[in-house]
């Protein structure tokens, strides 16, 4: 019995802090792309126009959405732009934290306005990534009616109160550098409007386009999941116990469903913890019935 005991002990252990993480591995969703299409890609590159309104360029969807993938990767230049109020606002202010960058016009009939709408849902995030983790920056195009006064209607009118959220204009040679860095293609109708693609823009803290996604309505995880994994790319590299600490809730954190929002949750170590105990019990346990063992009371020699 002596020697079944450690191989029995051993693995008595390892089922119980295995357990718990395979199950909590098993409930996390890994998938990870750098391109998330929120709705088919035919029609998530909107033309944003007038039924009436006729471009007088053609806007070609297929080499819209291949300028746009192109600019994963790159480096946006540092531009100024103006805020509601007037007061400049760079987008250096913004280095060392993701900023999500949405391109609108301001008369826009619809789509822009769903789509600053559906970015609300950023604020579900708050609480587990924390307030001040990322920006959010709204861009007028139209240089010749988002200013800022049109700016601020809009913002007012989209019921926008998410904190680290601006809503700027800026001149017309801004708005073309900035939108060339991003990958952002419009043409102007004849009728005032715009034909654009529709896409979202999340830059990382080092001013690099990370992630484009496309549409106008999207669920909560495809918002939250890159600003997840930029927010702990950025902490997991401090060092000493923070960096320690970061790793630890980057690995606990988990979306919830229900809530449509992410939370951190310390259920695998103390999963593991309880599974620890278990086992040690169990082998207490086992220990103690062989001591107890009538088979080792061996008779004395005379």
């Amino acid at each position: 019995m002596r020697r079944y005991l450690l191989p029995i002990s051993l693995a008595v252990l390892s089922f119980g802090v295995l357990l718990p993480g395979m199950l909590f591995y098993l409930s996390k969703d890994w998938n990870r792309d750098h391109v998330i299409v929120a709705k088919p890609v035919a029609s998530s590159v909107k033309l944003q126009a007038q039924e009436t309104m006729a471009a007088p360029q053609d806007f070609n969807e297929r080499e819209a959405l291949r300028v746009s993938q192109a600019a994963i990767g790159k480096q946006v230049g540092d531009y100024s732009f103006l805020d509601r109020g007037g007061r400049t606002v760079r987008l250096a202010d913004y280095r060392g934290k993701p900023l999500v960058i949405s391109m609108i016009y301001t008369h826009c009939p619809i789509i822009c306005a769903t789509t600053t709408r559906s970015l609300s849902a950023l604020k579900l995030s708050q609480e587990a990534l924390g307030e001040d983790s990322f920006g959010v920056l709204t861009v007028g195009f139209d240089t010749e009616n988002d200013t800022p006064e049109a700016m601020d209607d809009f913002a007012k009118r989209m019921g926008v109160n998410l904190p680290k959220w601006e809503f700027v204009s800026a001149d017309s040679e801004t708005i073309e550098k900035l939108s060339k860095d991003l990958g952002f293609v419009y043409f102007p109708t004849e009728e005032g409007g715009y034909n654009h693609i529709t896409q979202t823009t999340f830059v990382d803290g080092q001013g690099k386009v990370y992630r484009q996604i496309y549409g106008d309505e999207f669920e909560n995880k495809t918002l939250l999941d890159p600003l997840k994994d930029m927010i702990y790319n950025i902490k997991t590299a401090e060092p000493g116990l923070a960096g320690l600490s970061n790793k630890i809730k980057l690995f606990c954190t988990v979306y919830d469903e229900q809530a449509g929002t992410y939370k951190v949750t310390y259920n695998y170590f103390y999963g593991v913890g309880l599974g620890v105990l278990v086992s040690l019990f169990i082998i207490g346990w086992i220990v103690y019935e062989y001591r107890r063992s009538p088979k080792r009371n061996h008779p004395e020699h005379e």
